[in-house]
């Protein structure tokens, strides 16, 4: 098969196209796992006033973190800067969904 002058050939643009189709599978599999991943966890409303240090001090029965710890987690999972929170955001906390429905915190 030849190519043509400056330009690709059906294989070669082919296999560019696959090789794009299958990069964007792996990368959308990645972010599905990833969120799946949080799933088992609590998500919250913040109300006015909250912030993450009271979160980790409110649902300290339920994790075994330290505040620093539990911060930085919910600053990883959630994508945010805790110190930029405000009421109405959501935030998923390291605290198994189930520990909140079955009484895990005080």
């Amino acid at each position: 098969m030849r190519k043509q002058a400056g330009g690709l050939s059906g294989i070669d643009f082919l296999v560019i196209i696959s090789f794009v189709a299958v990069l964007i599978i792996v990368f959308m599999s990645l972010r599905t796992a990833a969120a799946e991943e949080y799933d088992r966890y609590t998500t919250i409303e913040l109300e006015q006033g909250d912030t993450v240090i009271e979160l980790a001090k409110e649902y300290r029965n339920a994790h075994d973190l330290s505040d620093r710890k539990f911060i930085s987690w919910v600053e990883k999972v959630n994508r945010i800067n805790a110190n930029k929170i405000t009421a109405g955001d959501t935030l998923i906390i390291p605290v198994e969904a189930n520990a909140t429905a079955l009484g895990g915190i005080e």
